[in-house]
């Protein structure tokens, strides 16, 4: 039986892979509709490694969690301007 050095254990979530969940986490909780809601859950059990993904994929994240990252600025700057929406 193989020993487990101090401090490392298989159970272990890299970083980016608990915010990659934490992400899916919150757009479950924030999604109306049961099978909407699903689709963020399912992903967090599915979803390979962040280290598997493609460069292209991980770029693809780095760039949406740009635009999550500055929404509230950009709907204060929509406030501010007088475009509130409510279509």
């Amino acid at each position: 039986m193989a020993t487990v050095p101090r401090g490392e254990s298989d159970d272990v979530v890299d970083p980016g892979d608990a915010a990659i969940q934490a992400l899916l986490a919150l757009t479950a909780e924030n999604t109306d509709g049961d099978e909407n809601r699903e689709k963020p859950l399912d992903a967090i059990l599915t979803i390979p490694p962040l280290t598997e993904w493609p460069p292209d994929c991980r770029e693809t994240l780095l760039e949406t969690c740009q635009y999550i990252k500055d929404l509230p600025h950009d709907l204060t700057q929509r406030n501010e301007g007088g475009d509130v929406g409510g279509d």
